[in-house]
């Protein structure tokens, strides 16, 4: 997503955060003044004792507050504040799959409400909105009821009541200051459609509702339990690794992944301890793929061999790209003398995982048991080009073809010089084009380096040896091979503009743009019909930002025999950027024709479709995109972006810190995984992340707007003021930040430094300088008051 041309969204929701919605002139602020008394602000605290977060709840009962389970699900300790009174409070009952849950707080002086059954409630009649949002002290808002909608396979209210992070756990009530339900969740932000869960499932949690969960140590941000969990494995030091995974399953007694590993620590010293650990880890998360993965292979060689084929299948239900799943199902097959059937299944191996030296090690030795010699050779080939170094492959290979009768190429393959080699440049340089296109470069370097000692000013040999230079990323040398290309002086003017084309590319990979761009531009002049030339410029002007200059360098490039699905799609994503919409459409539709499982297609699909309100189209596409790589932080990131704003908050939270777990050195990840974290009332983790995201990204606006926002709601009035004013710095008028800005010196008691800011919004904005003062007097802010109106 374009985060540039999004920062005025974000930042115009603040509006709205800062409680702008607009008052309804109905009975507003006497229903306000009947039920705010039974109305409390839920406070959520760390192990520590440092404030998460907060939300609303309503006194149903003596002692009794209800509230949205995901207001305190991750909370150490409570505290609920009625009035001016701060009573201690302790989660009592929960219902998880509604997301209702039940708090006590002895003592406590609220009166309960009355319920309204939701059967009586009517689609259109006026409803009123009571909570605490943003922790700027209770607020009203008024709207209509929508529609009775199915919400999670149950009935529920959809209300066009405007509510901010905070709100959650608050009441919706009607004209008559009955309770028709708990505010919970904000289904689109612009229009203010909320879903209300109905006030009858109050009465229902004497039955439904269960004890809350035993409090879970929280490990902290650090350590990184399953980073140094896998680098520790893939470093072969089994005590440490060992030592580390039962210190994480010590930490987090119900994380299933710790069981699995601590499973995999075991497995060969102790397998008995080491299958009661991942047993525990498919007790604990029954989806888990990898738990059941590893414990089948562990009770196969444990000669369970039945439940570990059921185990197995199991695993591969649950993540039908598992390629080693499927790859040791192969060998398990061929175990059994059915090598038909594990053939098959090694090629299922291959295809979700073609880059894995054991799945073609595999399918080398079935396919040498069902006699196709050729098939097992060339299996054998390709698993030496991912790993020359794979002493088994080799000899199997060498193995193959002896058995074969070809005992010189088993020579050469064990490291035998062969009896001839040609001494012809052309058949060097034939060689060498040849193994380039393979991917071969070792070889191609060998042969493109051998044509050169007999013809040095052979410009096509150059022009081979930069290229395997520059996919090998050694920049500078193919720099140099370039040159001496250039140098050769060569007739064909096609082989010159490929030669400025190349370096040029080479240039702008080593950072010097202007260089490069010398090279491409002098390429086009010297052959105006070389595609690439276009396709290399049209690639600058995307960095440069200059769309109408892409869209004329990738017509050239979408208009000749080189074109591909990746041309499509940029030259659709510049379309766009011009404002021609339908046009960018229609060239990102050709681009996913041509190539449907491209990541460049699909991610400038998702950023299409995100950027123009389809956030659910644009989600499916990033999906497609994980499927076929899910090694890609951007992916992820795009995803938990797009759940974010369909409001689907704990899947977007999983997905952003799977980015950032990914790539940590990624901003946008973390900006929007601090914004899913604000609005899900996790403070304490919003202001890590979005530190986080500021640090990377300095300059980074909706980062600093997020992080400001967090530590006023946090009441965190000095660090939320430092990064308001970094805002005022890059904007000065910018009354969001002002606003900001002026709460922050009201909470220090700063009445001359709040109007001094105050005063700039009203001359921007009066209306949002009426908002700013309303969210001060509501809160109790000393001072708030006196502000000119």
């Amino acid at each position: 997503m374009n985060r540039v041309k999004l920062i005025s969204w974000y930042l115009s929701c603040l509006l709205t955060m800062l409680g702008c919605e607009t008052r309804a002139e109905y009975d507003a602020e006497g229903l306000f003044k009947q039920v705010s008394s039974s109305i409390v602000t839920i406070q959520t605290f760390d192990e520590k004792g440092r404030q998460q977060g907060q939300g609303s709840g309503v006194v149903v009962d003596k002692d009794r507050i209800v509230t949205n389970c995901h207001v305190i699900r991750e909370a150490d300790s409570l505290k609920v504040a009625a009035g001016s009174q701060v009573y201690a409070a302790a989660w009592t009952q929960t219902d998880p799959s509604r997301d209702i849950c039940v708090i006590s707080a002895e003592g406590i002086v609220a009166p309960p409400i009355d319920t309204r059954k939701m059967g009586n409630v009517k689609i259109g009649e006026t409803v009123f909105a009571v909570g605490n949002p943003l922790g700027f002290g209770l607020s009203v808002s008024s709207g209509l009821v929508s529609s009775i909608s199915p919400y999670r396979d149950e009935q529920v209210i959809v209300a066009s009541v405007p509510l901010s992070p905070g709100s959650s756990g608050g009441g919706l009530f009607d004209s008559r200051g009955r309770l028709l339900g708990i505010t919970t969740a904000i289904l689109t932000a612009g229009q203010n459609l909320n879903i209300v869960l109905p006030a009858d499932w109050i009465a229902e949690m004497s039955k439904r509702g269960t004890a809350p969960p035993p409090p879970s140590v929280s490990p902290g941000p650090e350590p990184r339990w399953m980073e140094e969990t896998i680098a520790l494995q893939h470093a072969g030091n089994l005590l440490e690794f060992e030592n580390h995974v039962r210190k994480w399953r010590e930490t987090q007694p119900n994380s299933a992944l710790a069981a699995a590993y601590l499973g995999v620590a075991l497995g060969g010293k102790n397998p008995k301890e080491a299958e009661a650990a991942l047993r525990d880890a498919v007790r604990l998360d029954d989806r888990n793929e990898f738990a059941w993965f590893v414990l089948a292979k562990l009770l196969y060689r444990l000669d369970q061999r039945d439940e570990a084929k059921q185990i197995l299948q199991k695993a591969l239900q649950l993540s039908p790209n598992h390629g080693s799943a499927y790859s040791t199902k192969a060998e398990w097959l061929l175990a059994d003398n059915k090598p038909k059937e594990a053939y098959a299944a090694v090629q299922d191996a291959i295809r979700v995982e073609p880059g894995v030296v054991e799945h073609w090690r595999w399918l080398g030795v079935i396919a040498d048991r069902l006699d196709r010699a050729e098939e097992s050779a060339k299996a054998y080939q390709t698993a030496l080009r991912l790993n020359p170094m794979d002493d088994a492959s080799k000899q199997a290979l060498s193995n193959v073809l002896a058995r074969n009768g070809k005992a010189d190429a088993a020579r050469l393959i064990l490291g035998k010089d062969s009896d001839s080699n040609p001494s012809n440049a052309g058949t060097w340089l034939s060689m060498g084009f040849t193994e380039s296109a393979r991917k071969h470069y070792g070889d191609a370097e060998k042969a493109f380096r051998k044509a050169l000692e007999i013809s040095p000013g052979n410009s096509n040999a150059w022009v081979g040896l930069g290229v395997v230079l520059t996919e090998t990323n050694r920049l500078k040398d193919a720099e140099q091979a370039y040159d001496k290309a250039y140098d050769s002086k060569p007739d064909d003017r096609g082989v010159v503009a490929e030669i400025l084309t190349n370096r040029g590319n080479v240039k702008s990979k080593l950072g010097d743009k202007r260089a490069a761009l010398a090279d491409i531009e002098t390429a086009i002049r010297t052959d105006p019909t070389y595609a690439n030339a276009y396709r290399s410029l049209g690639i600058l002007k995307v960095e440069a930002r200059d769309h109408r200059a892409v869209v004329e360098a990738f017509r050239k490039v979408v208009a000749s025999n080189i074109v591909g699905a990746d041309d499509w799609a940029t030259l659709g994503e510049a379309l766009e950027a011009l404002g021609e919409k339908s046009e960018a459409l229609e060239a990102l539709k050709k681009s996913e024709k041509l190539n449907p499982n491209s990541q460049q297609v699909l991610q400038k699909l998702t950023g299409y479709y995100g950027r123009n309100g389809d956030l659910q189209k644009a989600l499916d596409y990033i999906e497609r995109a994980i499927k076929i790589d899910s090694s890609v932080a951007a992916h992820w990131s795009s995803k938990g972006y797009a759940l974010l704003k369909l409001n689907r908050l704990p899947e977007a939270i999983s997905s952003l810190e799977t980015a950032t777990n990914l790539d940590p050195q990624f901003p946008s990840a973390w900006i929007n995984l601090g914004e899913a974290q604000m609005r899900s009332n996790n403070l304490g983790k919003a202001i890590q992340s979005l530190e986080k995201a500021v640090t990377l990204a300095p300059a980074a606006l909706d980062a600093r707007l997020f992080l400001a926002q967090s530590y006023l709601s946090s009441r965190q009035a000095d660090k939320a003021r430092t990064h308001a004013n970094a805002m005022l710095k890059a904007q000065p008028e910018l009354p969001q930040a002002l606003a900001i800005v002026t709460l922050a010196y009201l909470m220090d008691n700063n009445y001359d430094a709040a109007l001094t800011n105050y005063r700039k919004i009203q001359a921007r904005s009066p209306q949002i300088a009426k908002s700013v003062k309303a969210v001060g007097i509501s809160q109790g802010l000393t001072g708030a008051q006196a502000l000119p109106d």
